[in-house]
């Protein structure tokens, strides 16, 4: 596949994001131990492969090119000072002290919808201003 149609799918399956993270109920997932970020369902499906999108995410994707799944690597440590209208909601969305912190309970539903939407408009964003890495 070229690079060009390549970067084009990954556009288009980016923008999808919102609309499929919605109809598969995606959950936040926050990895305090190794301070990985996912937006994905709680159980990422085994036929899906990793691809680096950007220096600061990557989306997991089936063999058809759909997204299944966003990690965001050193979100604590890189990705939240970069992205500083992050800073305060994570805060408010992982309140938890446990390792692995899922943001699906009834409380913060607000919040947790606040931080999705935020999210998804930062992937995208960040796509359109043409940081893919290839």
């Amino acid at each position: 596949m070229n690079k060009i149609l390549q970067k084009k799918q990954i556009i288009e399956a980016v923008k999808n994001i919102p609309i499929i993270a919605e109809k598969e109920q995606w959950v936040i997932t926050l990895d305090k131990e190794e301070g990985s970020l996912f937006y994905s369902p709680k159980t990422i499906p085994n036929n899906s492969s990793l691809h680096q999108i950007t220096d600061e995410y990557s989306v997991y994707f089936d063999k058809k090119f759909r997204p299944k799944g966003v990690m965001i690597e050193c979100y604590g440590q890189n990705f939240i000072k970069h992205h500083k209208s992050f800073q305060k909601l994570s805060l408010e969305v992982f309140q938890s002290n446990k390792k692995i912190d899922v943001a699906d309970s009834k409380k913060n539903k607000d919040k947790q919808s606040i931080f999705k939407a935020l999210l998804e408009s930062t992937l995208i964003k960040e796509i359109g201003m043409g940081m893919i890495v290839f």
